[in-house]
């Protein structure tokens, strides 16, 4: 077995283990009730920090500066999970992050600036896109999964490495935080998903990338449409039926709640179906790539 494939193997039973040691630890400290639930236990909460330290440390090997990426989103993160910082707020520190690791990498360059634009806005996509079971990490996993096949097909290596230590520290707390969910990832743990992502697709000049987020715009346009920029606790949670289905009644619009008030569907089902159009939305970048 080669020495990255037993990286990517400690980074998965790491990032399992530690996890749920985590778990234990938190249970008591920072954890929330699961609004899709009808018992009301427990859930730790900001479970993404293991994934996002030990990504960030493996990472160290290849490209200090995406660890570097890692380490700051992961504290906004902490930060904003801790203390709530507000939508203008979070999204100014994200751009300064972007605009430090960009200039890392670029110097004073217009990537730098699309650095900037980039971590602000999609690490905040794949933030809002959440709330269900497993949903944001898996839909993460899967993103980070075809943006590696494009790093592949481009002949770039060390970022298609990158991408697979993501994914195998992610896969970690994926199994604690899938259906049904024994940890809550936080914002420590979406919001260097788009990060990452997105300053992958500048470093590596992947404009395919864009195909990969369609998911996670639909649902931030439907959420500007029909809400505005608002904070996640004044949204109306979604509603369960006496067969634990999830159905919508009225309140603002966002994917999940637009297939709801089509479909009622119960979480793990509801969950599935958008990790499916993460799997469309991925194998139709692929088909652009390989056309072009």
């Amino acid at each position: 077995m080669s020495i990255f494939l037993l990286l990517l193997l400690s980074a998965f039973l790491l990032s399992y283990l530690l996890t749920k040691s985590f778990i234990r630890f938190m249970v008591n400290y920072r954890y929330s009730f699961d609004l899709h639930k009808r018992e009301k236990k427990r859930i730790p909460e900001m479970g993404g920090i293991v994934p996002v330290l030990i990504t960030a440390f493996f990472s160290l090997f290849l490209d200090f500066r995406v660890a570097l990426l890692l380490i700051l989103t992961g504290l906004v993160g902490i930060y904003d999970d801790l203390f709530k910082l507000s939508p203008l707020r979070k999204i100014v520190i994200l751009g300064i992050v972007g605009g430090i690791v960009g200039y890392l990498i670029f110097g004073f360059n217009v990537k730098t600036l699309l650095m900037v634009l980039g971590v602000s806005i999609f690490s905040n996509l794949t933030n809002m896109l959440a709330g269900f079971n497993g949903l944001e990490i898996g839909l993460g996993i899967i993103s980070t999964f075809f943006l590696g096949l494009l790093l592949l097909l481009n002949g770039e290596y060390r970022g298609f490495k990158l991408t697979l230590l993501f994914i195998a520290s992610y896969l970690g707390l994926l199994l604690l935080n899938r259906y049904p969910a024994r940890v809550f990832p936080g914002d420590v743990g979406t919001l260097p998903i788009g990060a990452f992502l997105v300053t992958l697709a500048i470093l590596y000049s992947i404009p395919e990338f864009l195909i990969l987020m369609i998911p996670y715009i639909v649902d931030a346009s439907l959420k500007f449409l029909s809400a505005g920029i608002t904070k996640r606790e004044d949204h109306r949670p979604t509603t369960l039926d006496e067969d634990n289905r999830l159905y919508v009644e009225g309140g603002y619009l966002s994917l999940p709640r637009l297939i709801l008030k089509i479909h009622p569907m119960k979480e793990y089902q509801l969950v599935l179906l958008l990790w499916g159009i993460g799997v469309f939305f991925g194998i139709l970048a692929i088909l652009f790539k390989l056309r072009g």
